[in-house]
């Protein structure tokens, strides 16, 4: 007699793709990510981060959301899974030559007063969240264009950012050339080249570029910074905005740590101080000066 054909079982991976986040559980979730990024979720965001997470299921044999959070939960999972975790939840937005008004600020007789103005001859910049890297590297093009390849005055830019991921894009420094086509043409031709098997849809950043670019992950809510220098030039744009109000003045504070009296900090458009007690000088939207 033939046996009646049994259902196939599900694997852990169609139930981790079936799989639906709740809102009790996004609501923990949205929790831990406030706690480890220092970024609020509203409830508008619950299909967003499901459909984030969801190959992160996955990856860690869970199957479901509920299992993933208890996971995240423990010591083990925490350091396994949390930084793959950071990386799904951050949202990673930039683009070359981004707000072109604070690149224009810094024109070639701004870049050289800054050099000269520190106690050490040079221009030391600091990208703090530096997302795959076009703000570093559009940064760096302009410090090496005006200090002749760093003949003038040496030059550094530091790009740090909470995700190992997108750092790894930095340090490969390639990008479509749709990505690029905000780069000057004159820098363009000077920084970029076609790169790959087809030339045509992807650049990659010049050597020396790469070899000025320092890298370094930094949590932006850790008690405290260790870029490695003093910057004349701190850029931590469209961050802040994702961050609670005291959050926001305690991260500038740790900020300012790190940049030099006569130093710049630029913050994102939508983005301003709502603070008399730091020593701040606003120069113009969104471009402040270390008073002391």
């Amino acid at each position: 007699m033939a046996r009646p054909a049994t259902k196939p079982q599900p694997s852990p991976a169609d139930l981790a793709f079936s799989a639906t986040l709740d809102m009790a559980t996004f609501r923990e979730l949205a929790r831990l990510v406030d706690e480890t990024c220092g970024i609020v979720m509203s409830d508008a965001k619950r299909v967003m981060l499901e459909t984030r997470l969801r190959r992160r299921l996955t990856a860690s044999g869970v199957e479901d959301f509920r299992a993933y959070l208890k996971l995240l939960r423990t010591p083990e999972g925490r350091e396994r899974e949390l930084q793959a975790f950071t990386d799904c939840v951050v949202t990673n937005e930039t683009s070359f030559f981004r707000e072109p008004p604070h690149f224009e600020y810094l024109t070639p007789d701004e870049l050289r007063r800054l050099a000269e103005g520190g106690r050490e001859r040079g221009l030391r910049i600091w990208s703090a969240a530096s997302s795959s890297g076009q703000e570093a590297y559009s940064l760096a093009m302009i410090a090496d264009d005006v200090s002749n390849g760093g003949t003038l005055f040496p030059w550094s830019v530091t790009a740090t950012d909470i995700s190992v991921r997108m750092l790894t894009a930095v340090r490969e420094g390639v990008y479509g050339t749709e990505a690029a086509r905000n780069v000057p043409a004159r820098l363009r031709q000077k920084y970029l080249v076609p790169t790959g098997r087809n030339a045509e849809q992807q650049v990659k950043v010049t050597p020396d570029l790469r070899r000025n670019m320092r890298l370094g992950q930094i949590n932006l809510m850790h008690d405290q910074y260790r870029p490695g220098q003093v910057m004349d030039i701190i850029f931590c744009r469209n961050v802040l905005i994702y961050f609670q109000p005291e959050v926001q003045m305690a991260v500038i504070g740790k900020l300012l740590a790190h940049l030099r009296p006569g130093g710049l900090l630029f913050l994102g458009h939508a983005e301003s101080i709502r603070s008399n007690h730091l020593p701040l000088r606003l120069i113009r939207s969104n471009i402040y000066a270390h008073a002391e």
